[in-house]
């Protein structure tokens, strides 16, 4: 999942805030299982020259001598350039080189499972291709991934606050007491992916925001039936669309009464039941189906890319698009003002509808970035890691450079608009262009920049019209005991490309959901895939239906 953040909230204080209470994305231990202990690595020796191995120095600035090291990196990624301004700065900083494997998140997967299994891969691995299941696999059975504890404790004084933040290390820590990845803990919101609307189009075909499922589908007639976006040409609207990466078609069910995430996992009455073959999925389906059958739903949704999703959007094509922000299809730059999107609310609120909340306002991501036994001196990397944590490299990844684009004042930061830079900087600095987002990095909770010309926060404001319908619990996240990581493995794969591949096909009415013969033919294809055992092994006791 590709993460665009629009406007980090950060705090000088450490983030003391309830992350003990924190339950997200990144993952609990639901049956850690035979921990063992971690053997501590013996302190390495350091010499005269204050350096460690002969090569890295154990405090301060460089970390080694020019032109002494250099790693490399894979991330997916989506930048045009490849070229980041704080990878620039770090070398600065540090003299460690630093080879970027860019590869973009729609192949990224299926190049690092190529990289593995060839022993090609590089020095550090990361981005939104890591899971849990690679970590148990390659890091707690074979050893492609290795542990980092030890480095972390002796010589990243950033990361070792940053796991002693409460609820961090726990979360951090594999069932065999070992921690694999560098931590990414961030302020995040309740809810990433929603469906933004066109307010214009709304205006032009003269409806006003829909409440309900049946005045939603009223809406997207009327966007294909009346010039919505005003070019002249009736025929190149498309009423409906979504991220190709993180479609969350699934978790619209919550308008039917069951938010669902998208390997079928679900909140009912405030407990995480399996909703992959529940009534209230069903009728999403059988409701969703009947939209594409009008051709209201892009045709390319379970095909495209997303240069294609971005370029039908910024072609004005969109009417409404799930996205993690309407900049991100819409072509939009944003300002001070809202814009022409709006945050679609949630439907049926009056029938129980209802939304799935994504975390408590946190987020401790865990499977960001490993480093491989490929590497060579992996104290470097983590000690380039931990000075990218420091306060104003934090600042320099997610707002702009300290001395470009933010400036120090008084006990916080202004940032500046990024508009009254030279047109050559502007794209240099854009957020984009800064540290590739998908790999980890910091800033304390709550610190809050003083902006020039602060952008309108979308994000913001449609957490404030969600908050109220929202599920009061979250679906966390948990460690594969030790005993199951080969059997969860293989199911978890499994279960998960079925349920998207029946997904697509009773959406395109390859199969019909209304048939109870081909719906029952789906449920049995899940438990013949290994249903209960998944469920058993993430402590779901309850199969909604």
């Amino acid at each position: 999942m590709k993460r665009k953040v629009i406007a980090l909230l950060l705090v000088t204080a450490m983030c003391v805030t309830a992350l003990a209470g924190c339950s997200t994305k990144g993952n609990d231990t639901a049956d850690s299982g035979n921990n063992t202990e971690a053997t501590k690595a013996p302190t390495a020796a350091v010499d005269d020259s204050g350096k460690v191995n002969g090569i890295m120095y154990k405090e301060g600035l460089p970390i080694v001598d020019e032109g002494t090291y250099s790693f490399s990196i894979f991330v997916d990624d989506s930048s045009a350039t490849g070229e980041f301004y704080m990878l620039n700065e770090f070398k600065k900083q540090t003299n460690v080189d630093v080879e970027l494997q860019i590869y973009p998140y729609e192949t990224a997967t299926e190049r690092l499972n190529l990289d593995l299994n060839s022993g090609d891969y590089a020095d550090v691995i990361g981005g939104w291709t890591l899971s849990d299941s690679l970590i148990l696999t390659q890091g707690v059975q074979q050893g492609t991934f290795i542990p980092l504890e030890d480095l972390f404790e002796q010589y990243c004084p950033n990361i070792s606050a940053i796991l002693d933040l409460p609820g961090v290390r726990e979360k951090m820590t594999a069932p065999d007491g070992h921690i694999y990845t560098i931590p990414y803990v961030c302020d995040d919101t309740t809810v990433g992916y929603s469906p933004y609307i066109n307010s214009r189009w709304l205006q032009n075909v003269g409806m006003s925001m829909p409440t309900t499922t049946e005045e939603f589908e009223a809406v997207l007639k009327a966007f294909k039936e009346k010039d919505a976006n005003g070019n002249g040409d009736p025929n190149d609207e498309i009423p409906f669309s979504t991220d190709p990466n993180n479609k969350h078609i699934e978790a619209m069910a919550g308008w039917f009464g069951m938010p669902i995430n998208k390997v079928g996992i679900a909140i009912k009455d405030d407990k995480v039941v399996y909703g992959g073959i529940s009534k209230e999925y069903r009728q999403f389906l059988s409701w969703f189906n009947s939209l594409y059958n009008q051709g209201l739903i892009d045709t390319e949704l379970f095909t495209q890319d997303s240069s294609t999703w971005e370029g039908k959007g910024n072609k004005d094509m969109y009417g409404v698009s799930i996205a993690y922000g309407s900049n991100e299809f819409s072509g939009l730059v944003q300002t001070e003002v809202k814009g022409e999107f709006d945050a679609l609310p949630v439907l049926n609120t009056n029938k129980g509808g209802i939304w799935l909340r994504d975390t408590n306002g946190f987020s401790v991501y865990r499977t960001q970035a490993v480093i491989t036994n490929n590497a060579e001196h992996p104290e470097i990397i983590c000690r380039w890691f931990d000075n990218a944590f420091e306060l104003e490299n934090g600042i320099g990844c997610s707002r702009g450079p300290v001395g470009v684009v933010v400036f120090k004042e008084g006990d916080g930061y202004r940032a500046i608009d990024n508009n009254t830079l030279a047109a050559d900087l502007q794209e240099k600095v854009s957020w984009s262009n800064l540290w590739p987002q998908a790999l980890p990095k910091y800033m304390p909770s709550g610190f809050k920049y003083i902006e020039d010309n602060p952008l309108y926060d979308e994000k913001r404001a449609m957490e404030e019209l969600y908050e109220p319908h929202l599920t009061k619990e979250i679906i966390p996240s948990f460690w594969v005991s030790l005993d199951s990581i080969d059997k969860y493995a293989d199911i978890a794969t499994a279960i998960t490309d079925y349920f998207t591949q029946q997904q697509a096909m009773f959406v395109t009415g390859e199969l019909d959901v209304n048939d109870d013969a081909a719906w029952n033919s789906y449920v049995d294809g899940l438990n013949a895939l290994g249903l209960k055992d998944y469920l058993e092994i993430r402590g779901i006791d309850t199969i909604a239906e």
